[in-house]
This record gives structure tokens, sequence and C-alpha cells, in this order.
């Protein structure tokens, strides 16, 4: 049985901690509002500060977790990532050319339907060199106050067929319309442009299907034994 438990809260680190110590600021700044207005026989003006602070405080924390990220389209080149997978190996983009990309995504909540794609794109595409295949996480909206090592560790532990890349910016799914209910297939030639995106949970038939579609991308490769490395920075297994 697979062992994944839901992400705990704990006192923020990494960029997280900078955003807390704002926090505890906002709060030291409340107490001295409240401090000046404890004469007052209406709270509303003290509520009103505090709304302000508030709405400050979340902008950001939002902001901190944007980027520029150009939506792309069908034929279009795909934005460029550089992410480390649980094991610590960085995959960059432009090092995967020359061989076709397939790129699945979802919610946590999906992994197991994910994997069930991942087993079988590996055995078809990766495991003979046809084709990379990445499993990648966005980590974008995990709660500030969650320890990055926290999630890192529970992703680690978790078995899979193929590289599992952590997203923290969420660059792959800004790229794109994701719907994170369902297990996500995006597909990128050997040039890097995007060339197929669906969504589909797994059944043999559907799984059939979707590999007909990608094939044509790999027909003109053969197959040989591939062990992740290739097209990686960093060092291999």
């Amino acid at each position: 049985m697979y062992k994944f438990v839901i992400y705990e809260t704990k006192i923020p680190c990494n960029t997280g901690f900078f955003l807390w110590q704002k926090i505890v600021k906002n709060i030291y700044y409340i107490m001295r509002i409240r401090k000046e207005y404890k004469n007052l026989k209406s709270l509303k003006k003290l509520l009103s500060v505090l709304v302000i602070v508030f709405l400050l405080a979340s902008t950001s924390i939002s902001e901190a977790h944007q980027g520029d990220i150009n939506k792309v389209r069908l034929g279009d080149t795909f934005n460029y990532f550089e992410l480390d997978d649980v094991h610590g190996q960085r995959w960059v983009s432009s090092y995967l050319r020359a061989k076709p990309v397939i790129i699945l995504t979802g919610h946590r909540y999906q992994k197991y339907e994910i994997s069930k794609w991942a087993e079988a794109f590996a055995q078809e595409y990766q495991n003979c060199g046809k084709a990379h295949v990445l499993w990648v996480v966005n980590l974008s909206k995990v709660p500030w106050t969650t320890c990055k090592e926290t999630v890192h560790q529970q992703w680690h532990t978790f078995y899979s067929s193929v590289p599992i890349l952590m997203d923290w910016d969420g660059v792959v799914g800004k790229s794109l319309k994701v719907n994170y209910n369902v297990p996500n297939i995006i597909v990128l030639d050997s040039f890097g442009r995007l060339v197929m995106h669906e969504m589909h949970s797994y059944s043999p038939s559907v799984y059939r299907a979707v590999s007909e579609k990608i094939a044509p991308f790999c027909s003109y490769l053969t197959c040989k034994s591939d062990k992740w490395h290739k097209g990686r920075k960093g060092n291999s297994y």
C-alpha cells in the first residue's frame, strides 16, 4: 500500500519565512493601533484598519507566487521550465529537445490515477527511449505556512515509474488551461512545441486511443534502453 499524508502545517521555512515575518510585524502594528483606540466607544475604525492590514498581507503573499507566464496554444513553443525532481536532479526544457516529452499533471488526489498513466507511458515510450515521460506536480497552491521539506518528503516516498518534478511556481499549469480534477496528458514534440493536451481518467481503451495520437511524434525514433538521464541537467542515476 502506498503511504501518503495530507500536508502538515508547520512554522514556515524558506521564502515563506519572510512572509511570516511580515505578518508578525503587521500584528505588532495592529496592537499599537488598538492601544491608541482603546478609549473609543466604537470599534468600527479599528476593524476597518484590521481589514486593510489583512488585505495588504494577502496581496503580498499572492504576489510572491505570481509570475509572468504566457498561455501556450497548440503549435507554440512551450514555456521554458527548469524543475527539480524528488531526487534532486534538475530537468531543463531546452535539454529535452530531439525527443518528444510527455508531461502528466493533476491534483495530488489524482496521484493513483496519474500513476496508471505513468506506468503505461513508461513501458511504451520511456523505457525504450522513444520519449521523455515526466510527472509534474503543481505546488504553487501549497499553503505558505507549510514547509517545503515536508511536501518534498511526502512525494519522495511515493513510488512512480517516471520522474516526479516539483513545480513550485506552477509554470506548467499556468501555461495551459488545466483541470486538476482529471489527469492531464501534455505532449511536446522534439522541437519543444505543444502538440497535444488532453484530460482523461485512465482505462486501457482510453490509453490506446491517446497512444495512437502520440505515436506519430515518436515514429522516427528507434527503440533503445533509456534510464531517465538523457536530456537532463545534473548527475545521472
